[in-house]
Order: structure tokens, then sequence, then C-alpha cells
């Protein structure tokens, strides 16, 4: 699987599609080692549908043999020399396989070569992959410039991939060719790599090995293989990241012994001392190196080599995988020797820590130094020292308390596997004064994970629950990942997402929804998961995306089944159903929802939910169930208007629920408070729905121009916001008015009521439930069919089920 790289597919797509027709060109990847030039002709082979491949690489220890890649390459058409001319065919076989390759004559090798190409490409239309070009022959180089540079007289689509600063032709491109080079992956879509291709990687690691890969996809993947398993599950010293790195081979091993292996050893001893120290300030790495016994002279050899990059104050490493690679090619001593050094180093008094850590086995100084560093550091961070000091002390009746502590901040890092397996270990030593901690802890992985009834700790805001201020949600979601605290995020991510529904942000909010989810199935949090399921199904349902709610709803009761999760799970996944619903003008079926959802014991109470309560049951004729939401929502609404002497956020509710209640002029005056209550606190969804409310009033009221002022206007919001289900009911309602807009005719000639009401009758509806979604009376429903049927060419209801509805209307 190819990540990133949209502009360089896109070229590969349209050279095979110009291949394809007739016209062929080069496209030219370079970049630097891994940058991922080889997975992109990967996927230009992939993609050569109906194209004969040839492909070729580069090899160094052929490079000094004449005409060597070029065999490669050719050798799938040696079968076809016979229809050459007998004095080309004679020049190939003499160059290519076998002959007096030194003494061929360069320019005829390129015209037999062309012409080969051209009969091949004849009868089917070629890819010509070329890897590793940097480490070609010269002839070879030379023949493949030369067709390059003819590349649009044939079709056939050539695709090179050459080492950055390495590049043999630089002229080599033809006009009809590309050079790109190749600036890797992007944080978001080297995260996306990292958690698809290793998802034991928790996040915080994640992003130091995105981070440390600088975009490079071969650093990405050598990096994050090198890390042991209680690194990748977040046990990872602060300060340098390779601490405790096996000594293991990369795709880089090689290569970095060729260029750099001849390297004085104090000169690669001084590199070590940088790979050791994830900061690039060069003051520590050149006292800790000096006292190695490292010179000004060694600094110099690393810069001049390309191993190092060196500033003023700065020194990294060239290529992201060169610290990987000087670090475990050294051995254990060594890298004591320089972690030592960096201890006593000018450094931050918690760098110091770490390296005497990584410098030493048993020491309780060094532990004693941990667990001093673990109560002042995020949970992450604390999680890994208390491990550690765990592993340095010498006091075995210590371990325990370690251990424990270490499972108290994986719990709160959001590490549960973490924290079970410190956990069970503390158990193991069945310690009578810990007893109560382990059984604190394990109620708390239970309840993450839905495994027991027990309640997560962190409070869960929903959408049944007033929302947040935005600015506080926000501080709180930065506080979490400023401490670390991975198991409070997911929560301090739902109660965002809420906050930025109440601002009618749907777009962010269902972004916050989503990346609160991913943490949550990294993390193992499944109750929250569920939440955080829960809500995006209510977004769903806001977009018309019936689908999708489906499947989230189904997900959630199948949640609600194996575990024992947050009550408030059935109840936002009732209301997405019953939010779907309204916005199809189902209302019999919202109310049957909202009416169990209203009415369960302890279930919190919402001003939206009682107000899509009241519409439901007064568009469904049932007036009287929206009596006690009205009384409740009044209730509130007066008492917040007492406590403040202000204007209450449920006034525009309360306003147009007296709309629905009520008729004639005091409805009419009740519509236009709302939509000016709502407009006034910059709730414009609300305002919207208020505006198709009207509409649907005035329409009624035969007051069809003046309704449909209205319906535009709550047209435009719906579309903005993308609420394709409002959209539906706004639309249908609009065609009523007979006033739609741009609309074009159906094939048959149907109007875009009577296509609607076809529709839904070929769907099964009775009369009834057709007028009630289109809020239509049942014999206008019978007078659309009775002048749909003859446009349609059926004679009864029944046929209907057997015509493209899609077509026709």
């Amino acid at each position: 699987m190819l990540f990133g790289y949209m502009p360089e597919r896109a070229a590969i797509e349209d050279l095979l599609r110009r291949a394809r027709s007739g016209t062929g060109g080069v496209v030219e990847f370079t970049g630097e080692l891994g940058s991922g030039k080889s997975a992109l002709l990967d996927d230009a082979a992939e993609k050569a549908t109906g194209m004969r491949v040839l492909r070729a690489e580069g090899w160094q220890s052929e490079a000094r043999y004449p005409y060597a890649l070029l065999g490669l390459l050719l050798n799938p058409l040696a079968g076809q020399l016979a229809e050459l001319p007998q004095e080309q065919a004679e020049q190939l076989r003499a160059a290519l396989w076998g002959g007096e390759r030194d003494t061929a004559d360069r320019l005829r090798v390129c015209d037999a070569v062309l012409a080969l190409l051209g009969t091949a490409a004849r009868r089917q239309p070629l890819a010509c992959l070329v890897d590793d070009l940097h480490w070609a022959d010269r002839e070879s180089v030379e023949v493949l410039s030369f067709l390059a540079r003819r590349a649009g007289t044939e079709p056939v689509a050539w695709f090179f991939g050459e080492r950055e600063g390495l590049c043999i032709d630089e002229g080599r491109t033809s006009p009809a060719g590309t050079r790109m080079p190749l600036r890797g992956l992007d944080e978001s879509e080297a995260a996306l790599l990292l958690r698809t291709c290793l998802p034991d990687l928790v996040p915080s690691v994640r992003q130091r090995v995105v981070a440390e890969a600088r975009g490079n996809p071969a650093a990405l993947r050598d990096i994050s293989r090198a890390l042991t398993p209680a690194q990748r599950a977040g046990g990872v010293n602060p300060f340098t990241l390779y601490d405790g790195t096996p000594s293991s081979g990369t795709s880089a091993q090689t290569e970095f012994h060729e260029r750099f292996g001849g390297l004085p050893g104090s000169t690669l001893l001084l590199a070590l001392t940088v790979s050791a120290c994830d900061a690039d300030d060069l003051r520590p790495v050149r006292a800790a190196a000096y006292e190695l016994g490292c010179r000004d002279e060694d600094l110099d050899h690393a810069e001049r080599s390309g191993l190092l990059e060196v500033s003023v104050s700065t020194a990294r490493f060239t290529h992201p995988l060169w610290r990987l690679v000087t670090y475990c090619n050294a051995t254990a001593m060594q890298r004591h020797a320089v972690h030592s050094a960096l201890a006593g180093a000018d450094t931050p008094h918690a760098a110091c820590i770490w390296h005497a850590a990584a410098a030493s086995y048993e020491s309780d100084e060094v532990a004693a130094g941990l667990v001093a560093f673990a109560r002042h550091a995020p949970y992450e961070q604390a999680y890994a020292a208390y491990d550690r000091a765990a592993a340095h002390t010498t006091e075995s009746g210590q371990r325990p308390r370690h251990h424990m502590a270490a499972a108290d901040s994986a719990v709160e890092a959001g590490l549960f596997d973490e924290a079970a397996r410190l956990v069970d270990a503390v158990a193991a030593a069945d310690l009578p004064a810990q007893r109560l901690q382990v059984a604190e802890v394990r109620a708390a992985l239970d309840g993450e994970r839905g495994t027991a009834a027990t309640a997560p700790a962190p409070l869960a805001v929903t959408l049944l629950d007033e929302p947040p201020r935005l600015r506080d949600a926000e501080d709180h979601v930065t506080h979490c990942h400023e401490s670390g605290a991975g198991r409070r995020l997911p929560y301090a991510l739902l109660a965002l997402g809420n906050a930025l529904l109440a601002e009618d942000d749907y777009a962010r909010a269902r972004e916050t929804f989503q990346e609160g989810l991913e943490r949550c199935e990294e993390a193992g949090q499944s109750n929250c998961a569920a939440l955080l399921k829960s809500h995006l199904a209510w977004c769903a349902a806001f977009e018309g995306d019936e689908e999708r709610c489906s499947a989230l709803a189904q997900e959630c009761q199948a949640h609600a089944e194996q575990h024992h999760g947050p009550t408030a799970v059935p109840d936002v996944v009732q209301w997405a159903h019953a939010r779907a619903a309204m916005g199809r003008a189902r209302y019999r079926g919202a109310l049957a929802r909202l009416t169990a959802l209203w009415g369960a014991e302890d279930a919190p109470r919402s001003a939206r939910v009682a107000a899509d309560l009241v519409e439901s049951a007064v568009r469904s004729a049932r007036p009287g169930l929206a009596e006690r939401p009205f009384a409740w929502l009044t209730g509130r609404d007066s008492g917040q208007s007492g406590q403040r002497g202000m204007p209450s956020p449920y006034d525009g509710w309360v306003a147009r629920c007296r709309a629905l209640l009520t008729e004639g002029q005091e409805a009419r005056c009740r519509y236009e408070e709302a939509a000016v209550l709502f407009e006034k606190q910059g709730r414009r969804v609300e305002w919207a729905r208020s505006e198709l409310l009207y509409g649907e009033w005035l329409r009624r009221s035969r007051r069809r121009r003046e309704a449909r002022e209205h319906l535009y206007a709550a047209e435009a919001v719906f579309a903005e916001y993308g609420a394709q289900g409002w959209l539906w009911r706004v639309r249908s309602e609009l065609a009523v008015c007979a006033g739609r807009r741009e609309t074009a005719p159906s094939p048959s000639g149907l109007t875009e009521q009577e296509a609607n009401v076809v529709r839904l009758a070929a769907r099964g509806r009775t009369n009834p439930q057709i007028a009630e979604e289109l809020f239509l009376s049942p014999r206008t429903v019978a007078n659309h069919l009775y002048r749909a049927f003859p446009k349609l060419g059926v004679t009864s209801r029944n046929q209907l089920s057997s015509l493209r509805t899609d077509e026709a209307c």
C-alpha cells in the first residue's frame, strides 16, 4: 500500500494514459535513500494494465560492464530481433548479448534499440521502469538518455528512479517528460502509514518516530522495527530514543559502511554521541565528546564526509537512518561510555538522570532520580520512569511499589496493556498494603474496556448534557495533551465535539469525534469508543447519511450486548435515528423513538430533544404527547431567565414550540420570534429549522409566495452545512409550492412532487405513509399518482415496482 505522493501518482497515471493513446514520455523520480522511488515504480508497474512492462535496476557491482543494465531491460524482447533489419539485429546481439561490447558503435546501438522498442510497442504499449539509475553503467545511461529525448514519438512510458545528488545525466529528461524530486511524506501521511503498518505503536511513540524519520518512508519502517516491544508500548527514554535498542540490520547498513566506514574511530565516536542525544544541541555533544577524547577535527571529518550537518549550535545527521545505524553499530560498552559522558555534561537535570539510567544497570541512586523525575512528569513519561526505576533498584521490596506507581501512571496515560502487565506483577508479590491499589487499577481497566459494570472515571459530556464552553473544552484538550493524560483525552475530545456542535461547527465536530474514536481504538477504550460512535451516528443523521448512521448504531448495539457500556450510548443512538427520520419527514417513527427516550428512567433532559419531541408530536397529529416536554422546556427557560435577568438560551426553542402548538396570528408571531432569537444567538441551523417550519406553516395557510422566501433561506443554510436530510425536506416542500428554481423536468415529464410520490409508492409505501412523509393529504397523494400513471405508461400501482424509477423520475 502506497501512502501520500499524490502528485507523483497522478503523473504516473497521466503518462500511462498518454502511452496507451500512442504518445509516450518520461517521468523521473529523484530523492535520497529510502525516499520512495522504488515504491512509485512498483505503483507504476501495477497500474500499467494492458501494457507490456519491462523492468531493470542498476547494480553497483555491474557498473563497470558496458550495456549491462540495458541488456537486462531489453532481454524480454530478444525474441523480436528477427523483425529488425539484419544489421540492427546483429548490432544489438553484439552489444547486449555476448558480442564485443567495447567495440560496438554507440549511435548504431541507440538506433537499433529505438527500432526494437518501436516494433514491440506497435503490438502493445510499453512501460519501461529503470530503478537505481545512478548505479548503471555509462553506456546504458547514454542509450537511455538518447531514448528519453525521443520518448514522445512511440507509445512507450519511461519511468526512472535515481538517487538525488548522484544523477549522471541532468539533461536526460525529454521535453515530453517530468523530473520529480521526492520530498517524502508529510506528518499526517507518515502517521497514517505507521498506524496502518505498525498498529502496536502507541501515539506518543509514533509521533517521535515520525519526527525522527523526517518523512522518509524507509526510515519510518526501519526505526519502528528497531524498537523493542516495550519501547513500542510507550516505555521510551524521553531524551534518547534508541536507549536499549538492540543491534539490528537496516536497509542502510551496507551503504553506511561504504560511505563512512573509513572514518577515524574518534569521528565515529563523536557521531555516536550525537546519535545518543535526541536534541540537536551541539553544546552537550561537544562537552561529552571531548571527555571521550574527540577533537574539533573529528567534527570537521563528520561534516566533510556528509555524515553530519553542523552549524554554530547544532549538529544532526544528514539522513534520518544514519542515527539509527550509528547507534546500532556501536558496542554496549561504547554506548554506556557515551551516555555516562552525556550524564555529566552541561545538560538539563532530567536529561542527566535518563542518560545515567542508559549508562548503568542496577543503581539505587539512579532509581531515586527516576522517581523524582516521575513525580513532575507527564503521565506517559512518569510510567516509563517508574518502570525503569523498578529495573534499577537493588531493593526487592521497592520494585512492587515502583511497579504500582508505574501502573497508575500507565492507566492515566491510556496504556492499558502495560498497566495490566504491571498490576499483574504487583499482584504476584501479594503485598497486603497494595491489594486495594491493585483492585482500583483493575476496576479502572474493566471500566474502560467494558468488561465489568464499572463506570468510567473521567466525566463524559454527551449530546444529552449541557455543552461546555468552547474555550474551556479546548483548554481541557490542550491540558490532556500536555500532561500525557491519554485516558482522559478521548473524553475531552468528546466534550470538545459537543461544544463545537453547540457552535454549529459540524464539520470540525465530526473530525474531533473521529480523532477521539481513533485514540480509543488504539488504547482499547471500548466504552468511550461506543460513546463516540453514537455521536458520529448523530452527525451522520444530520448529514442525511442514514446508511452510515445505521451501521454505527449497529456497532453500538453490538457493544452494548457484549459489554457493560455507558447508558448514554443507546439514548444518543435513539436520538440519531429520530433526527434521520425527521429530516425525511417520517414523524411517526421519530415520535416513537423520542417518546421512548424521553420516558426512560433517569434519562438526561435536553432542550433539543424536547424541541424535537414537540415537533414530531404535532406533525404526527398527537399534540398531547408534546405537553410534558413543552412544560419541562418552559420551566427550564423561566429558571434560566430568572437567574440571569436576561434572555435564556432556551427562548428560541420555547418560541418555536409555542408556534407549533398554536394557530393563526399567534403562531405567525411565535415563528418570527423564534427566528429572531436564534439569529441573535448565532444558532444558524436552528434558525434554518425555524424558517423551514414557518415556510411549511405558510404553505399550509395557502401563502405560497411568502412561504418560498423562508424555504429558500432555510435551503441555503442546510446546503452550506451539508444537512442532506433537511435539504430533502425543504426541497420537497418547495416542490409543493410550485415555484422551484432551476428544476429540470424528469424524462417522463413528471413534476418534482409527482416524482417524489412515485418513488415512495414504488418502494411499497401506502398513501397515508406517503402523505406523512411529504406532509401532504392522502387525497393529494392519490391525485399525484392519478396524473403520473399515464406519463409513465402504467395502469396500476403494482406496475411501479418493475420501473427503474431513478431513470423515469
